[in-house]
């Protein structure tokens, strides 16, 4: 075990964000999905493709929504790739996993900054137990990339400007203005992007798709780009009056199964980062043995409950949740119209993506949520309590010790 030097981060004031910046920030995110899709496809197809045909194994790690993005794609990489796939949590990874991984093990590691240590440190790990470690950033300069062996950028630009953190993004009524604050949401739309758009371009390499049917997955994931936007204008309304109707709850449950456990954990980071309530992100068959206990009059249980796999076991818990006395809040297609007779709150999505890439589309409404509950708790849309507040969050993510783990030193 070998303890490098702390790195000293680097970085500057923190970037006041509105409510009114959030909302535009949600309100313009959608057409980060084609263009992360022009800009990744053809890195993909430049690469050997004997990278994807001898992988046994495939890893994704990352931490906060970089990590949750693993979680949403891991199912599209066993289905459509062909190839196990796991995603881990970067510390769980590169301090436990990586010293055991299988031969021909390919490992993604994600951090949009290039700087998360963890994730860094994920990255080297992985190489000294014999896997090859793919990049996948914003930062193509960066940290990360510096210590893997291949980078996918995944950086957005839109007519040749970059949107991140701090956003480039325009506003819609003042396109000329300056440009306003944000939030980062375009970099977890990004990080979902790229890892479809690889599940699929391995599946082809592979075999286990052909190049028309990986076509016709790319033009699926090209519409959600519009479903998006057609998400916020449906859903707007519903999340706007349910976020004034529990200003004063301090804490929900958040459940889904399948890809959307990661839309649950990615809906409760929101909480805790924008109106700071607790929200609790839960499988949804282990709140039935655990939770539950917990539920009744005034609980909040939040169902993220796409047409797929799941949906006869969210009716059956949404019934459960609505008999103990709690509400019963549903994500789901606008469509479902049996879904929304059951419950007491329904956030709508707009179209019926399909189940593995429903995350693109069904990350909205928690975004909406959480921002709506924020203005009605009289916070901004992200906002530090003090100087000292924001220089631990960047010092603990970005100037952590980066531990290896070489073979010959057990």
């Amino acid at each position: 075990m070998i303890a490098r030097p702390i790195r000293q981060a680097e970085f500057g004031e923190p970037i006041p964000v509105t409510i009114d910046d959030m909302l535009n920030e949600i309100s313009n995110q959608g057409p980060a999905v084609p263009a992360v899709m022009d800009s990744v496809q053809p890195q993909l197809e430049a690469l050997d493709p004997s990278l994807f045909a001898a992988a046994s194994h495939i890893y994704i790690t990352g931490c906060g929504d970089s990590y949750f993005a693993g979680l949403a794609a891991r199912y599209a990489f066993a289905r459509y790739a062909g190839v196990p796939t796991d995603a881990l949590e970067a510390l769980e990874f590169g301090r436990y996993a990586a010293e055991y991984l299988p031969p021909d093990s390919l490992v993604f590691g994600i951090s949009n900054s290039g700087k998360a240590t963890r994730s860094v440190e994920a990255a080297v790990n992985a190489r000294l137990g014999g896997a090859h470690t793919v990049a996948i950033t914003g930062n193509p300069d960066g940290w990360l990339a510096q210590e893997s062996d291949t980078i996918l950028d995944q950086s957005v630009r839109l007519d040749g400007e970059l949107i991140g953190m701090p956003s480039n993004l325009a506003t819609d009524t003042e396109p000329d203005k300056p440009r306003r604050g944000s939030f980062g949401l375009v970099n977890y739309l990004a990080s979902l992007t790229t890892l479809y758009l690889t599940a699929f371009h391995t599946g082809v390499v592979r075999g286990n798709l052909t190049e028309a049917e990986a076509g016709a997955l790319r033009a699926e994931l090209r519409t959600t780009a519009d479903l998006i936007t057609q998400t916020v204008d449906l859903c707007t309304p519903a999340a706007k009056a349910y976020a004034e109707k529990v200003k004063e709850v301090d804490s929900y449950t958040i459940l889904g199964s399948g890809p959307s456990l990661a839309t649950s954990l990615f809906y409760a980071a929101k909480t805790y980062e924008l109106p700071r309530v607790y929200g609790v992100s839960q499988e949804l068959e282990e709140w039935a043995h655990e939770q539950y206990f917990l539920t009744g009059p005034g609980t909040q249980v939040l169902f993220i409950a796409p047409q797929g796999r799941s949906i006869s076991r969210v009716r059956e818990l949404l019934h459960t949740t609505r008999t103990m006395g709690g509400t019963g809040v549903v994500v789901a297609d606008e469509s479902n119209a049996e879904l929304a007779a059951a419950a007491d709150v329904k956030l709508p999505v707009a179209g019926n993506v399909q189940e593995a890439l429903s995350p693109l589309v069904y990350c909205v409404p928690g975004q909406l949520f959480a921002t709506f509950l924020a203005r009605a708790r009289g916070r901004l849309a992200f906002e530090f309590d003090s100087p000292l507040q924001y220089e631990m969050n960047m010092r603990t993510i970005q100037e952590s010790q980066l531990i290896e783990f070489h073979p010959a030193l057990k």
